[in-house]
Order: C-alpha cells, then structure tokens, then sequence
C-alpha cells in the first residue's frame, strides 16, 4: 500500500514537472512570411489591368484583373514585389514585354521595356507591400 502511494506520489510529480516543460514561453513567436500578391493583365491593343492593394493569394489578384480586362487578357502576378508592363507597336505587330519580381517601379519597369524592345513604353505597373 506505501509503494503504491509512493508510486502514485512520484508520478504526479513527474507528471507535473514534465507539464511545465509545456508552458509556453514569454517570448513572442515570429509572425509567419506574408506573401501579398499583385497582378497585371493586358492584351495586345493596349489594354492594361493592375491590381491596387494586397492579395492573399495569386489565383485571388489574378481573378481581380481578369474580372476587369476580360478572359481575352493574358496575365502573370507576383509577390512582395512590383510588377510592370510594356507595349512596342509597330505596324500591325505589337510587342509585350513584362516583369515581375523586382523590388522598384523603376527596375521592373526598366525589364518590361527592355523585353518589349527599344521604343516601347510602360502601361502598367503594380508594386505590392511587405518586401520581406
């Protein structure tokens, strides 16, 4: 009968001990990477549709564009990051060069002109928040 006191005894300490590793601690966990996503569509007369604002995924800013600039429209999106559009047309032919990923309006637009070719000019530009 004390063994089994004593057993018991022990155990409820061990158990409480072990609890108290369970605790959580004082100090604050880091907030999980945000992504926020953006989205620009566009076709091949000049038409531009860029998101303003946040997206929680890319399928949502993708679907905000495409709402606005029709089934017609190519699009591409991006996360924590600004992305931008540019036309060239020359004729009966009209270059479309895009960009996505970089950390300024300046540099993705920069890249958009520079795959449109010499001549073209930005539509569209989008930048998200939150560049971590």
């Amino acid at each position: 009968m004390i063994a089994r006191k004593t057993l018991a005894t022990l155990g409820i300490a061990t158990a409480i001990a072990g609890g108290a590793a369970l605790v959580p601690s004082a100090v604050p966990q880091a907030d999980a990477y945000t992504y926020n996503w953006g989205a620009i569509a566009y076709d091949y007369n000049g038409r531009v549709v860029v998101t303003r604002g946040d997206y929680s995924s890319s399928n949502a800013a993708v679907r905000a564009v495409k709402s606005r600039c029709g089934s017609h429209c190519g699009q591409f999106s991006f996360y924590n990051s600004c992305g931008a559009v540019a036309y060239k047309f020359t004729g009966s032919r009209t270059r479309v060069g895009t960009a996505r990923g970089y950390a300024t309006r300046a540099a993705a637009s920069n890249a958009a002109r520079s795959q449109a070719g010499y001549g073209s000019y930005v539509r569209g530009w989008s930048c998200t928040t939150r560049y971590n």
